[in-house]
């Protein structure tokens, strides 16, 4: 399980998301929720709780009892010197004679002692109302650092809140005209601002006077992790004395908050419900970083059902919702990307080992095609804790995948409602499913005939000949597209004069129908993939390049996309350059740094040493790693091997 916080919104938000669920509501109306925590939910997070006026009540008489606790006094026998022994006991006469060790001298008359048991009292802590100060101190430790993380973990959003408004001019400018309608209710936040500076101030209050509660000098030799249960028994020392009486006020305001946490039920209930909820969450996701995309989801939207998103792109894109809880993004009739919520909070134990071990676990059950994209709860601060060739696997978008180790058809991708780039992160690996897609299909292909295809391709650039017929390399001009089907035209005329050949019209009617189609694709190709505009001139913003790929340049907005081929696994990518920014400029590109850097428009992450190299996203090889023309790269070395390799 994740932190409380996380848990308490995504569960609130299921909550809200599962009402409209059983309303048949459309996604429009999902798109009212916000997959942020909302005004609402922070104002009871910032609440005071009923504990925390107990402990500041409490809390003198707490420590008042554990500096100066209730003692007992225990008879026990130590073993001193005979010249130290004020009385002579039975048990010290017993010992004596079955042990000669203790004998000092054997005379004829008997024997001088060197040792004897001495009968004695001591205090004894170690009892039954001193146990339970000692196991509440551990756990209003607990809750007031629980409830410090929040604060802080709240106040570190506010922080990022007005960050992200501050430096907005540093983002895509259309990413961040979308986000600030996710943020509007939190930019001007000064009251909840101070509330949690004061919770936060109060709470560290607190957690400085427990500090001298836990030290070692305090209630010695008391058993600090007995069971103790959670109700209290009635003694006399919890009756008669009014430390130990405050104190189990305290102790029964902390199991009241304690069971007061997270929805009644069982446990297994609480858990089923996390689950469910996280499933919900990942939709609202969705659905937000569909409309970021400018593919907004028209119908109602359900388990089993299946949404269509109007947006300017040349086949029908779709969303559908699993039976199993995955989710499933379609083009045309193509599934390309399956998004698979995991409720597990994949790096909470914060230990590298076991992390990849997870890792590993989740890949080797990922299905190759389409992608396996995994949404699981995770926090910045826990990733930064992780060592960087880990981190890099924790958090290994669609784009961007990690150099090494798990399967490359499995991608990671770590949200949070108290990060405000969670829908930004996961719209940016939908893009790339997109246009992979869209990309993959290039040159079109046309079946024809060889007895055709050179006659049709004969004097033209943007049609060449392949093995299997006819291949459209670039975006025609309307008059050379007219021109070749005209062309097209003049094969059947041909076959008329010559009956012994058969009429060949079906197949001229195909190809006329198959030309345009795939013109029409290239088009789409020469569409900008940002502000989708269609360009005037193709054969001058279109370029064919060797080995089947090409660049494609936008005169609106600058930007310049590409299809290039891998070097080891010789499949094609897209890549995404400009975007008002200088390409060949290198920055460590780790998943919270393209957030910030490119926002949701990126289609393949760039080489940390050298911007104007993109890594395929398929296999995660690096040409500039593969030629070992940097080998002191981060990321391509692993953080802390970098002089290794460079030795070697």
């Amino acid at each position: 399980m994740p932190d409380d916080i996380t848990t308490y919104i995504v569960t609130a938000i299921g909550r809200r998301l599962d009402s409209l669920v059983a309303g048949d509501v459309t996604a429009e109306e999902w798109l009212s929720e916000t997959p942020l925590m909302g005004g609402a939910d922070m104002d009871e997070r910032l609440r005071p709780r009923e504990i925390d006026e107990v402990i500041e009540r409490c809390l003198p008489h707490l420590r008042a009892a554990c500096h100066l606790p209730v003692a007992r006094l225990r008879a026990v026998n130590r073993l001193v010197p005979a010249s130290q022994v004020r009385r002579v006991t039975p048990a010290a006469i017993t010992r004596l004679t079955a042990r000669s060790e203790d004998w000092a001298a054997l005379r004829p008359d008997g024997i001088r002692p060197g040792r004897l048991l001495d009968p004695a009292r001591e205090t004894d802590l170690d009892f039954y109302e001193n146990r339970v100060l000692a196991r509440l101190v551990g756990h209003l430790w607990d809750h007031v650092q629980g409830r410090l993380a929040e604060v802080e973990r709240i106040e570190a959003m506010l922080d990022d809140v007005s960050t992200y408004a501050e430096d907005a001019s540093g983002r895509p400018w259309r990413v961040s005209r979308y986000m600030f309608l996710l943020i509007e209710g939190l930019v001007e936040s000064s009251t909840r601002r101070t509330r949690a500076k004061q919770l936060r101030e109060g709470l560290e209050r607190l957690r400085n006077a427990l500090v001298e509660l836990r030290g070692p000098t305090i209630l010695p030799g008391v058993h600090r992790h007995a069971d103790v249960g959670t109700v209290l028994r009635t003694t006399n020392v919890f009756t008669n004395d009014d430390r130990y009486r405050r104190a189990a006020e305290l102790w029964r305001a902390w199991v009241a908050a304690k069971s007061g946490n997270g929805p009644p039920g069982t446990t297994n209930d609480r858990i089923q419900e996390w689950c469910e909820s996280f499933t919900l969450y990942t939709g609202l996701l969705l659905t937000h970083a569909l409309a970021q995309l400018d593919l907004v989801p028209e119908g109602s939207f359900g388990p089993g059902g299946e949404v269509s998103c109007g947006g300017r792109y040349p086949e029908a894109v779709g969303l559908q919702w699993e039976q199993a809880g995955t989710f499933v993004l379609c083009c045309g009739d193509e599934p390309v990307l399956r998004v698979v919520p995991v409720a597990h909070a994949l790096v909470a134990s914060e230990q590298p080992g076991r992390v990849s071990q997870e890792i590993e676990a989740i890949a080797s059950a990922a299905t190759t095609e389409p992608r396996t994209l995994i949404v699981y709860p995770g926090q910045r601060e826990t990733r930064e804790k992780l060592p960087l060739h880990v981190r890099l696997r924790t958090f290994q978008g669609c784009e961007a995948p990690a150099p090494s180790g798990g399967a490359r058809a499995l991608s990671l991708l770590p949200v949070s409602p108290l990060e405000i780039d969670s829908v930004t992160r996961l719209a940016r690996s939908l893009r790339w499913a997109l246009a992979q897609h869209l990309f993959a299909r290039y040159p079109a292909r046309v079946d024809c005939p060889a007895r055709y295809a050179n006659a049709i391709a004969e004097g033209t650039d943007w049609i060449v000949t392949s093995a299997n017929g006819l291949s459209v390399v670039r975006p025609p001009a309307s008059h050379e597209l007219a021109a070749v089907r005209r062309r097209i035209g003049t094969l059947g005329h041909r076959s008329a004069q010559f009956m012994q050949r058969g009429d060949n019209a079906e197949l001229v009617d195909r190809l006329q129908a198959e030309v345009k189609a795939a013109a029409e694709s290239l088009a789409e190709l020469a569409r900008c993939p940002l502000c989708r505009n269609a360009s005037s001139d193709p054969s001058r913003t279109f370029q064919v390049r060797d080995k089947a790929t090409f660049r494609g340049s936008c005169d609106v907005c600058r930007a310049s996309w590409e299809l290039r081929r891998c070097g080891s696994c010789d499949r094609g990518y897209p890549v995404l350059n400009g975007n008002g920014r200088d390409e060949g400029v290198p920055v460590e590109t780790d998943g919270d740094t393209m957030d910030h850097r490119f926002g949701s428009e990126a289609l393949s992450a760039q080489c940390w040493v050298r911007g104007a190299v993109a890594y395929c996203p398929h296999c995660g090889e690096c040409s500039e790693a593969r030629a070992l023309k940097n080998p002191r790269c981060r990321r391509c070395t692993g953080d802390g091997h970098a002089d290794q390799v460079t030795r070697t």
